[in-house]
């Protein structure tokens, strides 16, 4: 299997962004969410998304399936990487509320440190973070984000649920940034893990009016010589869009 890169998200010209992010693993889950220190920029008309059809098309199912068929859109945006759009993934109350649950407990964000090494860096990733558990949520609203993602990636949530491992709540504000880099951990770098993440699903929680776009730098190829200038946030671009989503497949097994 062949890890895929992410590009990093671009500093904003406005107020923040609020992302939902999750790291899906072979054993185990990592989610992260990337919020603004403001108000979201006005509101926008929502498409309806429409999440069962008539139960006269069901079939019959097992103790672990479920009852419904359930129609969640989407768009390719990318083979290479493998990249899918998830317009209204969730509500306007939902980001509102998750945002509510995380700002209080922000503290600066931390990246995985390569072996040997013992100091935090200070250009990499800028954000404020915290994790969240989805048994401290008395709303429901991650699990039925949980329920939702496991639809939509066709995983289990035994592989991402948030009673395993929290949601990474970030927040990211002018200026702020996470630097190219890859989501996937490589062994030989970071040392042996229990589990390997093997998809990204990131969930907006704001909209802005400038900046804040997730970047994929090698799309189809782009930008592979030496001299790519990762802080020109060249290649495809994301802008974020309250409720939206982006699955990101990491690994590939058949190139």
């Amino acid at each position: 299997m062949k890890a895929k890169s992410r590009g990093y998200k671009a500093d904003l010209a406005f107020s923040g962004v609020f992302v939902f992010c999750c790291l899906f693993f072979i054993a185990g889950f990592f989610a992260s969410k990337l919020f603004s220190q403001e108000e979201a920029y006005g509101s926008r008309q929502r498409r309806k998304v429409v999440e069962t059809v008539d139960n006269d098309f069901t079939m019959s199912h097992g103790e672990t399936g479920d009852g419904s068929i359930s129609i969640i859109p989407f768009q390719v945006i990318s083979w290479k990487p493998r990249a899918f759009y998830f317009p209204n993934f969730a509500t306007a109350e939902q980001c509102q509320e998750i945002i509510k649950m995380a700002k209080p407990k922000l503290q600066p964000s931390q990246v995985l440190l390569p072996k040997g090494e013992t100091e935090q860096p200070n250009e990499i990733r800028t954000s404020m973070g915290m994790f969240l558990n989805a048994y401290e949520d008395e709303t429901g609203i991650l699990d039925a984000i949980e329920e939702k993602i496991a639809k939509a990636t066709k995983l289990p949530k035994i592989h991402y649920e948030a009673k395993i491992i929290a949601f990474n709540v970030l927040q990211y504000g002018v200026g702020q940034k996470y630097l190219s880099h890859y989501d996937a951990i490589d062994p030989e770098r970071y040392g042996p893990q229990k589990s390997q993440r093997v998809a990204t699903f990131l969930l907006y929680l704001s909209d802005v009016e400038q900046g804040g776009e997730t970047v994929f730098p090698y799309e189809n190829g782009l930008n592979m010589d030496e001299n790519y200038d990762h802080t020109k946030c060249t290649g495809l671009k994301v802008k974020p869009r309250q409720g939206d989503g982006i699955l990101h497949q990491l690994m590939e097994a058949v190139q």
